[in-house]
């Protein structure tokens, strides 16, 4: 019986990674049909040609629809990874905020906040439709803010929610460029909420990771080609004595980065929108190659290949360990309720995910950390209901606005979300 994965954002330019990701574990997949959505016609085919060129040989089936319903009607697994507003509203997540002196970013902050308000409810809408058609299909959401994401789908529906996130690997990967390593020299791993843990493991080449950060340091700080967000992510390491997810470089080194951010002559999704002409040209080449090659496209490797090894574990019911984005169920990491979402090891086995209990924080860590799980959930509240009265009160529990006063001004700089 044919199997159906469906990926709504099919259509991005992070899609040609991922299916490149699928093709090399191909052997998971045999006899899937993978429907890629996506209301991007244009950018929907050029993707659609070459992942049928990647595909090619692999017993997996490709096609492209821009029928949402039509795309997840009995699916086995529905990934999301789609961009709502796509990149002009980016910016404005991540320019708005600073005009206030907050830090503009896609998925902290205000500029999160402001992301959530425009992903939930097309979240609603494909809950709804997994549940009408679809009502056994496992999501698997890669969406940001994938927190508040979480949040939501767990707390408002019966879906069954996976949220996954490659920001442990991606950091990974700067630290190891940082110190002339390939990744896989350097064992990460993280507890905590999403785009906010703190290492539970880390060693780089087997010895401990604080010990050759101390080393090295000054060696890193004199490079020009590791950027400003490693280094600080270093330092914070040495600092607080373990290595953090570099998201949480905006919190404690708020000034710092706002300056940063304000100094830049653009944001980064306008950086983004004047590379994807680039990206989809490759790809239309690339489609039309002798052996396509693929060298450019948003997310490098690292994405694609985490979204598989999960996607991998939970179609063949292969035994894996993966940080994955669940309930708390158990209270497997002791400092949250069992309603909130954590960042935790996981292990998939039979199809079922199984967290790994956890110690808690210090209370040097864990302050911040509630302060992010109940803003978190707050907002995932608020947003859903459309409830505008909670909407100034949510963004006010955010530890980078705290203030009613402030957030009122941040929510009317964005009369395109609350109009």
């Amino acid at each position: 019986m044919t199997r159906k994965l469906t990926i709504v954002g099919g259509g991005s330019a992070y899609a040609p990674g991922l299916l490149k990701a699928f093709a090399a574990e191909a052997d998971a997949f045999e006899g899937f049909e993978f429907v890629l959505m996506d209301l991007h016609e244009r950018e929907l085919r050029i993707v659609e040609a070459l992942g049928r060129r990647l595909l090619d040989g692999t017993g997996i089936t490709l096609r492209a629809t821009t029928d949402r319903r039509d795309a997840i009607a009995g699916a086995d697994f529905v990934l999301t990874t789609f961009r709502q507003g796509g990149l002009e509203a980016r910016h404005l997540d991540e320019s708005v905020p600073l005009q206030f002196g907050v830090i503009g970013q896609e998925t902290i902050g205000p500029g999160g906040f402001f992301f959530a308000m425009r992903t939930l409810p097309v979240m609603r809408e494909i809950a709804t439709e997994m549940a009408e058609l679809a009502p056994s299909a496992v999501l698997i959401n890669y969406s940001n803010p994938t927190q508040i994401v979480a949040e939501a789908i767990t707390r408002h529906t019966d879906v069954t929610c996976v949220a996954i996130c490659d920001q442990t690997d991606d950091d990974r990967s700067h630290l190891a460029q940082a110190l002339g390593l390939a990744p896989t020299e350097i064992e990460l791993e993280g507890v905590g909420l999403n785009h906010a843990t703190w290492s539970t493991k880390a060693l780089i080449r087997g010895e401990d990771a604080l010990a050759v950060l101390q080393r090295e340091r000054d060696a890193i700080h004199a490079r020009s080609d590791v950027s400003n967000r490693t280094k600080r992510m270093v330092d914070l390491a040495l600092r607080l004595q373990r290595v953090p997810n570099s998201y949480l470089q905006y919190y404690y080194a708020r000034e710092a980065t706002v300056a940063e951010a304000q100094a830049a002559t653009k944001t980064r999704a306008q950086i983004i929108q004047a590379e994807l002409a680039g990206h989809y040209a490759h790809f239309a080449e690339q489609a039309e190659a002798d052996t396509p090659n693929l060298t450019q496209g948003r997310g490098g490797s690292v994405f694609g290949d985490f979204a598989v090894r999960v996607l991998r574990a939970l179609a063949t019911g292969e035994r894996a360990r993966l940080t994955l984005n669940v309930p708390n169920a158990g209270r497997v990491l002791p400092d949250f309720d069992e309603e909130r979402v954590v960042e935790v090891p996981c292990t998939v086995e039979g199809g079922t995910i199984t967290p790994e209990p956890q110690q808690g924080f210090p209370h040097t860590k864990r302050g911040l950390l509630r302060m992010l799980a109940d803003y978190q959930a707050a907002s995932a509240d608020a947003i859903w209901h459309g409830d505008q009265d909670h909407l100034a009160e949510a963004l006010a529990l955010n530890p980078l606005v705290g203030s009613l006063d402030l957030a009122d001004r941040l929510l009317a700089a964005r009369p395109d979300l609350t109009s």
